[in-house]
């Protein structure tokens, strides 16, 4: 791509799923877009690859013009029910609308290309190093530099440009994901919880899991240790083959949501990163992405200054996503209890409606 000077309506760091979201929605509405990924593609992320129901139409329409789309949705593993596990006592509802699974190596690529087949012009194995002003704003690459009106970041938790909390002392918590095989696998979203830490196991394919653990590094840094802090799992997991390498990330640390920096969109983990279990980290960043990118259209259009698409994102993140952000949060307090009250608070999930309102507090309407 021309990375030497070419202006452009908007930059888009990180080509996960909100900033290919973004580059789509962008690219569709008329805005001369550049999507910007470090990395190649495909690639294995770790993820518990649960795509909400809430989601599914708008994953639908952003890759309608995607050949491979209609394919990969229908034979996605449909996801009916969950179940949760904790130290013989099992917890169980239904997922309606249904679910589906969909591997991150196959998802991103799709959204990849579909950023690329709506007008994107996407570069990959392209680390953005820097961005200068406060718009117009020079995008500094691996590859050379653009300019542009707008930024939205979607580089991740991690990246330079979020606010980056101080480590808190102690053992760090990370995140263990791979592919096993596993013959006639539930079609149901599982989540072993155990003393810091819990693991989500879910099907990607007819004979695949999803096998993706979030664990305190004094308790266990592989997969193989952490089957064993369950009983339930450590049984399940006898007779697994293991199909992909892990992958990890560390350290998985909550923040405050973060929308906005300076005149910077942030979108996706960017902004806020959502606790696992809930299952909507996918869900909010196509949606986060796919906002920030509508709220600037106006701008570019010359209807309004930047500062007022900013605000208006802002606004929005704050209304449709910090409150799904805050009730993960309170949940996973929950789920951390000492253990008599963990198993107390655990019980309480049986009594009818309960474990459907949770859900429905933890997704994007």
């Amino acid at each position: 791509m021309e990375v030497n000077g070419a202006g452009y309506d908007l930059a888009v760091v990180g080509g996960g799923p909100a900033g290919s979201s973004a580059a789509i929605t962008a690219a569709r509405a008329g805005l001369a877009v550049a999507l910007f990924e470090a990395g190649k593609f495909p690639r294995q992320k770790v993820c518990g690859e649960f795509v909400s129901a809430e989601s599914l139409e708008l994953l639908r329409e952003l890759l309608r013009q995607h050949p491979q789309a209609d394919k990969v949705l229908h034979e996605a593993p449909v996801i009916a029910s969950t179940r949760l596990f904790l130290s013989g006592s099992l917890v169980s509802a239904s997922v309606l609308p249904h679910a589906l699974s969909i591997p991150r190596y196959v998802l991103d690529l799709l959204l990849w290309e579909a950023a690329q087949q709506s007008g994107a012009v996407a570069c990959s194995r392209c680390e953005v190093l820097s961005i200068e002003g406060s718009g117009p704003f020079s995008v500094h690459t691996t590859q050379g530099h653009v300019r542009a009106k707008a930024v939205i970041v979607c580089a991740g938790r991690w990246s330079r440009f979020s606010h980056i909390p101080n480590r808190p002392p102690g053992s760090k918590w990370l995140g263990i994901k791979a592919h096993y095989r596993e013959q006639d696998p539930p079609q149901s979203t599982d989540i072993y919880f155990f003393d810091h830490g819990y693991c989500g196991v879910q099907p990607v394919s007819g004979d695949v899991v999803n096998v993706c653990a979030m664990i305190r590094s004094d308790h266990a840094s592989s997969l193989q240790e952490v089957f064993h802090l369950s009983s339930e799992l450590a049984r399940r997991s006898e007779g697994w083959k293991q199909v992909t390498p892990p992958v990890t990330t560390a350290p998985l640390i909550y923040r405050t949501p973060e929308p906005v920096r300076e005149n910077l969109l942030m979108a996706g983990d960017a902004a806020a990163f959502i606790d696992p279990f809930a299952g909507d980290g996918i869900s909010l960043a196509l949606r986060s992405g796919r906002i920030a990118a509508i709220c600037l259209v106006p701008f570019v259009a010359g209807a309004e200054p930047l500062q007022d698409a900013v605000v208006r994102y802002q606004c929005r993140y704050e209304r449709d996503f910090a409150p799904l952000i805050a009730a993960a949060a309170r949940l996973r307090r929950m789920l951390n209890l000492p253990d008599p009250a963990r198993r107390a608070a655990f019980q309480l999930l049986r009594i009818p409606g309960i474990m459907p309102y949770l859900i429905r507090k933890t997704r994007v309407a």
